[in-house]
């Protein structure tokens, strides 16, 4: 799709959605049910939150550079850029900028930092895919437990398939893809750990949003955490709005609306969570600003 026509879309999509909320229940009182949350517990689920923010940072300085003595602070502050690029551009336009950053920072190979960065946002969208399936397990029945078990497996079927059809590709292919091999970790333990990574930032980051939302809306905390995986999901759709604009509620409605929950009630508590992390994603901007920027280290993989 045409760049220009993808910021047309999610540009006509965001005001499409500012014109909806208005309607169906005002932006007036969006903004008047913040006066009902407490500063301490914002406070705190702010903090958690960049607790989460700089435990994925660390997770990407472990996975790229750790071994190769890179600043740690310097992948903050790609991190915390990275993740405000993703928040704000739309059709994942953002993802993009991090083997550009990764190249101007560590002169990374854009092939190098690309599969790394797709391995681990593959390890992201495993995580909340199996938490989702055990919520619809505990919200809609037991027979989900299956689909659990399927995701839980599914790595080892796919490492097993990659195995299986490397060797009937032709050559020709596999020349293609061999310069790939050397960007794929060989360790599992390695993996392992970036996994157990991936799913303790994601434990903290949805428990701080689910009690956000909680603050908004009267529903049960299993519920809650439901409607935010829904909504953190939406990211990965091929077309949404400016700022994630559109799916991100239409998400939260979609996972609570089934459960009984009133649209109105829905549609406020997600609007308000959105409100909640991009404006968290904004506060980490001149952070990052203000932290080192490493020039041109020497990439010798």
């Amino acid at each position: 799709m045409n760049k220009l026509i993808r910021w047309l879309l999610a540009s006509i999509i965001l005001i499409a959605v500012i014109i909806w909320i208005e309607k169906d229940i005002g932006w007036q009182s969006v903004f008047s049910a913040w006066q009902n949350v407490s500063v301490t517990l914002l406070i705190s689920l702010t903090a958690l939150t960049f607790i989460s923010y700089l435990l994925r940072a660390y997770r990407v300085y472990y996975y790229f550079g750790k071994t190769e003595n890179h600043p740690f602070l310097s992948y903050v502050r790609i991190n915390f850029l990275h993740n405000a690029l993703n928040n704000f551009l739309p059709m994942r336009l953002g993802e993009a900028s991090f083997p550009l950053f990764m190249k101007q920072s560590f002169n990374y190979p854009i092939l190098k930092s690309s599969a790394g960065l797709f391995l681990i946002r593959l390890m992201d969208l495993h995580w909340l895919l199996l938490l989702l399936s055990i919520m619809a397990a505990i919200q809609f029945g037991v027979i989900y437990l299956s689909l659990s078990l399927a995701i839980i497996i599914s790595p080892f079927i796919l490492l097993w398939l990659s195995l299986h059809f490397n060797r009937v590709l032709p050559a020709k292919i596999k020349q293609k893809i061999e310069p790939l091999k050397q960007y794929t970790p060989h360790s599992a333990q390695f993996c392992l750990t970036v996994y157990v990574m991936t799913a303790i930032i994601w434990s903290i980051k949805l428990a701080a949003l689910t009690l956000i939302m909680l603050a908004f809306i009267d529903i049960p905390g299993m519920q809650g955490l439901f409607a935010v995986i829904s909504a953190d999901l939406s990211s990965v759709l091929p077309i949404h709005g400016l700022a994630g604009s559109g799916t991100f509620e239409a998400a939260v409605l979609a996972a609570l609306i089934p459960l009984g929950v009133a649209k109105d009630a829905i549609l406020l508590a997600a609007v308000n969570l959105h409100i909640y992390v991009l404006v968290v994603t904004l506060l980490s901007v001149p952070l990052a600003l203000v932290l080192p920027k490493t020039q041109q280290m020497a990439e010798n993989n």
